[in-house]
């Protein structure tokens, strides 16, 4: 068409130029900077950071042997993402399980059950943080039960547990989501042919319906767990990673450090290597799905 109108082919390609300077400019001129600030002792209370001495990869093996701050708070989101994935994909396969049969009030309910995953997470964070006062909500419907109170902010576990329960309720909707699409793509005629062949529910589910599904599957887990590494608001909120650091996640340590200690050259460091741990666990999780998706294409 572009021959047709006398222009050169090529020209769609030089019109996106502009665009494409500014993105680089954007979001690659940052990255380098941020790069090679973490091989500097550059702090912004002492000099300018063309004045900062190079300290190669001084940073990176203070992080990874010597700062066990850095080591707990990694361990302490990687509990985290387990714990709130388990409990996710469970409650979102039941639910989207649940969703593939008719029922009075489906649609009406189906929307409901996605509504916590619209609510911006700094609003979920303040919500559930009132909820979880001493005199709270949550306290208030143990003593009708004629339990006693906790002090959610005041135990490390309680704390932790208040942090799981509201990341789960702010993103069990997305594995519902995620899976019930996932289900309802599942072929009839696979699932017909093992019943006529008297295969049980429970059979059918896991030897025809589950491989299916496991690509989806495995897709809602690495969306979640990069969503999960990147947690602050809602702990920001919740705890301030306390008590003492025992709800501080990687995200909430790396901004103590470069906003509250102005170690921003030893912040980027652990920034990005949290961003190489990232990109390898993506890449292990995507395995199985690149090949089942080449075996299908081939």
């Amino acid at each position: 068409m572009a021959e047709a109108y006398g222009k050169p082919p090529n020209q769609g390609r030089i019109l996106t130029i502009p665009g494409q300077i500014v993105s680089l400019l954007v979001l690659v001129t940052p990255l380098v900077v941020a790069l090679y600030m973490s091989f500097t002792d550059w702090s912004p209370t002492r000099s300018g950071l063309k004045d900062a001495s190079f300290v190669g990869l001084e940073n990176y093996q203070e992080l990874l042997i010597y700062d066990h701050r850095f080591l707990q708070a990694v361990g302490r989101t990687a509990l985290l993402a387990v714990i709130c994935l388990s409990l996710e994909f469970v409650l979102g396969l039941g639910l989207a399980t649940l969703f593939l049969r008719t029922f009075r009030g489906k649609r009406f309910f189906f929307s409901a059950f996605l509504t916590p995953m619209m609510v911006l997470p700094v609003v979920v964070g303040y919500t559930f943080w009132m909820l979880f006062q001493s005199n709270g909500p949550v306290n208030q419907v143990l003593a009708l039960l004629g339990l006693q109170g906790l002090e959610w902010f005041r135990d490390s576990t309680l704390a932790f547990v208040a942090v799981v329960l509201t990341e789960v309720w702010h993103w069990t909707p997305l594995f519902f989501l995620i899976l019930f699409s996932g289900l309802n793509a599942v072929p009839e005629n696979p699932i017909r042919a093992a019943v006529i062949l008297g295969a049980s529910p429970r059979q059918v589910f896991w030897k025809v319906v589950f491989p299916a599904i496991k690509p989806v599957i495995i897709v809602a887990f690495v969306i979640r767990a990069m969503e999960v590494i990147k947690i602050f608001d809602e702990v920001f909120l919740l705890t301030r990673g306390g008590p003492g650091s025992a709800t501080e996640t990687i995200s909430l340590y790396i901004y103590k450090l470069a906003f509250n200690d102005f170690q921003l050259a030893y912040g980027a460091a652990a920034a990005f290597l949290v961003l190489a741990g990232s990109l390898v666990m993506v890449h292990l999780l995507l395995i199985p799905v690149r090949d089942q998706l080449l075996e299908r294409r081939d």
